[in-house]
């Protein structure tokens, strides 16, 4: 056990071992949301002769909730995680969160480990890691966009997927939906009316 720590303190202060995540993110429930992480570790410990990727949620020493490697994921997430990095070819280890629950809000750290060439292992971790908020869905039964200027998005929108039980949404005009957005802006830009 004090071999197993102690290589992890010499990875973990080794400025060639890093991890990059974003500090924080936030995406709607029901909705989907990648946690991006990108690792670098030194070229002289190639070829390596295992590599593996772990997610944690509840910050450094939080719980495990997925392993690529070992097909492992956190029961409460179900089939939710999917791999959208690749750990080997471009040192990515980015997962994607499907179907967010507002109980999904918290810190989610990446974690990599890898076996050197020589058989000793290192690993590291980010800290801190990506603090994610799940907002609840404003109007449930309508479309929502979340976009950033300068990006623009054209959804389909079927009219009778807009319908609410408590709520009618205008009608609409000239074969446009109506959509509920939210949009940041530079200061000084309006979008038009």
């Amino acid at each position: 056990m004090g071999l197993y720590l102690l290589f992890f303190a010499e990875a973990a202060q080794d400025p060639r071992y890093q991890i990059t995540q974003p500090v924080s993110l936030s995406a709607p429930a029901g909705g989907s949301v990648t946690l991006p992480c990108t690792f670098i570790y030194p070229d002289e410990i190639e070829p390596l002769r295992d590599l593996r990727v772990y997610w944690r949620r509840g910050g450094f020493h939080g719980e495990f909730i997925y392993n690529h490697t070992e097909g492992f994921t956190h029961w409460d997430y179900g089939d939710r995680i999917v791999l959208v990095g690749d750990p080997r070819g471009s040192q990515t280890a980015s997962i994607r969160i499907d179907r967010l629950r507002e109980s999904d809000t918290s810190e989610y750290v990446c974690h990599v480990r890898v076996q050197k060439n020589n058989g000793e292992w290192d690993q590291w971790r980010s800290h801190p890691g990506t603090h994610l908020m799940v907002t609840g869905a404003p109007y449930p039964g309508f479309p929502h966009v979340t976009c950033s200027y300068p990006q623009f998005r054209t959804l389909p929108c079927p009219g009778e997927s807009l319908t609410h039980p408590q709520q009618q949404p205008p009608a609409p005009q000239q074969g446009i939906a109506p959509v509920l957005s939210s949009c940041a802006h530079p200061p000084g830009i309006r979008p038009a009316a």
